[in-house]
């Protein structure tokens, strides 16, 4: 996306997983706040099924809760929740077959339909239309969840030069797309 957009980069204080445990209501509200568009992204992107993220998306949350007491201080916050994540659509994934959705329902669940920059809404639906949901993944990732490669790799149980290669191929493609606005 263009340089001057501020990416909307996640920060978790690793201490709130701490506060989680205890009990405490506000805590998990603010992990909350903090971290449901981008794990809902990130679901939605794997899944491509509004209901179906929205479902993984709470049983994410119940197992945050359950396994809180197992989080590290080492990592970042956030890769660990989509590790989470990610592992529940894997199982879901057993069971059932992905199902289609457009650009329109991805636009409308993610809140995208906020952003007035003419320019940022059609790289957005380019970035649907163009790139593999793996390629669309990583970016969303990368540059709306915050995550750095290395964190994707890891969550992803890739090579770091794979997620590279990929993330620069899925940005070069929106390049050849849209030339400097990227």
């Amino acid at each position: 996306m263009k340089e001057d957009a501020p990416k909307r980069k996640v920060h978790i204080d690793e201490r709130m997983f701490e506060r989680v445990c205890q009990g405490e209501q506000d805590a998990f509200k603010e992990l909350y706040d903090l971290s449901y568009r981008p794990l809902y992204a990130f679901l939605l992107s794997y899944t491509q099924n509004a209901e179906d993220a929205k479902d993984l998306l709470q049983d994410t949350y119940i197992q945050i809760l359950k396994n809180c007491r197992k989080y590290q201080e080492k990592g970042n916050p956030m890769a660990w929740m989509m590790k989470i994540a990610k592992n529940l659509f894997l199982m879901k994934c057993r069971k059932e077959r992905e199902a289609d959705i457009s650009f329109e329902d991805m636009e409308e669940q993610l809140g995208f339909e906020d952003i007035t920059n003419t320019d940022d809404r059609i790289v957005l639906e380019k970035m649907f239309e163009t790139l593999s949901t793996e390629d669309r993944n990583l970016i969303i990732m990368h540059d709306i969840s915050g995550l750095k490669h290395r964190e994707i790799a890891k969550l992803l149980d890739m090579p770091l030069g794979t997620v590279l290669a990929r993330y620069s191929r899925g940005i070069r493609k929106l390049q050849k797309e849209f030339g400097e606005h990227i």
